[in-house]
């Protein structure tokens, strides 16, 4: 019986979800009075109300929000996470992690110097973007600093 009972009140749910909004109309008196009815008086210049519940700009916005703020949030664990991983690797594993980090550090070395223009994702956005010679320039101090650590191990 409470299974039929569950049954039957879903499917109500459902068709009730799917039932057209009831009309109303509004129109202004002579008066300049604004009225509202389900039934358009006779001769006046009524105009269709739509009664059926929508989310509004700012609820929709604040969905939106909301939204951002949990791919963030999920990000930012993703990252954590990674880091915490990174970490452990570290601690275990350490020669190997150095190794591929200079590997790494010569890869970035010769795309700087070798290729005309460079691209990297902003970490903001996540979108590729083209760098300029003064960034060009910081990382390749950078890039050549790390080098001179891997080259006294």
């Amino acid at each position: 019986m409470t299974k039929f009972s569950l049954f039957l009140g879903g499917a109500l749910l459902a068709l009730s979800s799917l039932s057209p909004a009831a009309k109303f109309y509004k129109w202004v008196d002579d008066k300049g009075v604004t009225h509202y009815d389900a039934q358009a008086p006779q001769g006046a210049n009524t105009t269709e109300i739509n009664t059926r519940a929508t989310a509004s700009s700012s609820q929709s916005e604040a969905i939106e929000a909301l939204e951002t703020k949990r791919n963030a949030a999920q990000k930012a664990k993703e990252a954590a996470a990674s880091q915490a991983k990174e970490q452990k690797r570290l601690e275990t594993e350490p020669e190997a992690v150095a190794q591929e980090r200079c590997e790494q550090h010569r890869k970035n070395l010769e795309t700087l110097t070798n290729k005309p223009t460079v691209r990297r994702k902003n970490p903001e956005t996540g979108e590729l973007e083209v760098i300029d010679q003064q960034v060009r320039d910081e990382m390749l101090a950078e890039t050549r600093s790390a080098l001179e650590k891997c080259e006294g191990r």
